[in-house]
């Protein structure tokens, strides 16, 4: 007899999804600043209760991503991933309450990760309690990938994962905050760094020198210009922003360098590096030839592949209905902004894979940073029905 989704969704408490969601942001795991040990001990003793058995699984540079299995037969699988670090708190005087507390204030739940991503941590596994609680099993497998180190990258977390050959579930949920909107597309990162070159004078006498900040803000003044025209019907358009700016070595010294780090982000299909980086060459090419003095170089420090995934998968399919049983319309299909884990599953495993969680990115990485708990309690209610439907076969 087919199983009801439902009964699983039923079964999800509300008290328990607060409960886990609180204690795993009072488990610190800042990066930079820290590690995910704390965090990780948490989320494996919830599996445990859950009847799984939690593996620790550490890369070369110790850091820890949990992996655990619901679920023993020969069925259909699912990866559902999560990072289990946050960026730092920052400055504590610049929140209303204290970011590793839980406190709850009119329905939302405030704490740094509360929505990138413990919140929609704790909807998982209180989605996979539902499930046990409902008496729904089968042969089909749910694994949890609680992985570390994503804020930076990921190099330490799932992309372990991927290298010791864990990514090879049939479908993968990455549970990134998307307002619960199916996140079909996710942009990709060049991190570029332009440095100018300028020469050294005493600061009295500026004309016997080049000054590299000021050339660095005749560069930085046009740097829109180095995106192309391209939109993308999930993604948008591409972005760049001066993230970083260095320069300088005594305020009575004419500067002779000036280093800027760069964030271009990438939309789908954007693959060539040479592309990418050729505007920026341009760009100072172009300035040069109006100010002989400016003498900025550009050159790619770091590349993330943007990812796709397909909008007809079984999995995308059962995330719809899963999210349409819920809020009773269906989710739009979206793009997300970040960089995600999502990409490993996409591009590197190539298992079809959805972005869908709680909570908005627009929250994320800022002070006070929340969650509504409703919203908590809705995705749990969601994943329970997907794994409800994975686990039965």
């Amino acid at each position: 007899m087919p199983i009801d989704p439902n009964l699983a969704a039923d079964a999800v408490d509300a008290d328990e999804v607060l409960a886990v969601a609180r204690a795993l942001l009072a488990a610190r795991s800042e990066n930079p600043g820290g590690t995910e040990d704390e965090v990780a001990a948490v989320a494996a003793g919830v599996l445990e209760g859950l009847g799984a058995v939690p593996e620790i699984v550490r890369g070369a540079a110790g850091r820890p991503s949990v992996v655990a299995t619901i679920g023993d037969g020969d069925g259909p699988t699912l990866a559902w991933n999560g990072h289990l670090d946050t960026v730092p708190a920052g400055s504590l005087d610049t929140w209303t309450a204290d970011p590793f507390a839980g406190e709850v204030i009119d329905g939302r739940l405030i704490g740094r990760g509360a929505c990138d991503m413990k919140g929609p941590i704790a909807a998982a596994l209180a989605a996979a309690a539902a499930v046990g609680r409902a008496g729904i099993d089968g042969p089909g497998r749910v694994t949890f990938h609680l992985a570390a180190d994503e804020e930076l990258a990921g190099i330490h977390g799932t992309r372990v994962l991927w290298e010791r050959g864990l990514l090879t579930q049939g479908a993968a949920i990455v549970g990134e905050p998307s307002d619960l909107a199916v996140g079909l597309a996710e942009r990709g990162g060049a991190w570029i760094t332009a440095t100018a070159h300028g020469t050294a004078a005493h600061g009295s006498q500026p004309d016997r020198g080049v000054n590299a900040i000021t050339s660095m803000a005749h560069y930085l003044l046009r740097l829109p210009e180095v995106l192309p025209d391209l939109v993308h019907p999930l993604c948008g358009r591409p972005t760049v922003n001066a993230a970083l700016i260095e320069g300088g070595s005594a305020p009575n010294v004419v500067p002779d360098r000036c280093v800027v780090d760069i964030d271009r982000r990438l939309l789908p299909g954007e693959d060539d590096r040479n592309a990418v980086l050729a505007p920026f060459v341009a760009l100072a090419a172009d300035i040069r030839r109006e100010h002989p003095e400016v003498d900025v170089r550009a050159e790619i420090r770091e590349w993330t592949d943007a990812a796709e995934a397909p909008a007809d998968t079984t999995i995308a399919d059962a995330v719809r209905a899963a999210a349409h049983a819920e809020r009773g319309e269906m989710p739009a299909d979206v793009g997300f902004t970040g960089i995600t884990d999502a990409r490993f599953y996409i591009n590197d495993a190539r298992i079809p894979t959805v972005i869908i969680g709680p909570g908005s990115l627009s929250v994320a990485h800022t002070a006070n940073e929340w969650i509504a708990v409703d919203d908590l309690v809705a995705a749990a209610r969601i994943y329970a029905r997907i794994f409800a439907g994975i686990l039965a076969g």
